[in-house]
């Protein structure tokens, strides 16, 4: 698992919207059809929130952002 430095830098709000979305299992189509953004645009965000929580896949990212408090599942 990749590490939970809080120093990270913050999530943007659009990207905090496609985290929550992640945490419900959403796949990129879905996160794009629910926030009526491009799927390319989704792929984006979902790749930006990886990089800021250190994650190494969407499942890290999702356990990362509990442990942070920055989703409750």
């Amino acid at each position: 698992m990749a590490d939970d430095n809080p120093a990270r830098p913050a999530l943007s709000p659009r990207e905090a919207e496609v985290l929550a979305l992640l945490a419900e299992g959403a796949p990129n189509k879905v996160i794009a059809r629910r926030l009526n953004i491009s799927v390319h645009t989704a792929k984006f965000h979902v790749a930006a929130i990886l990089i800021k929580l250190g994650a190494a896949n969407r499942t890290d990212a999702i356990a990362i952002a509990m442990r942070q408090g920055l989703v409750l599942v």
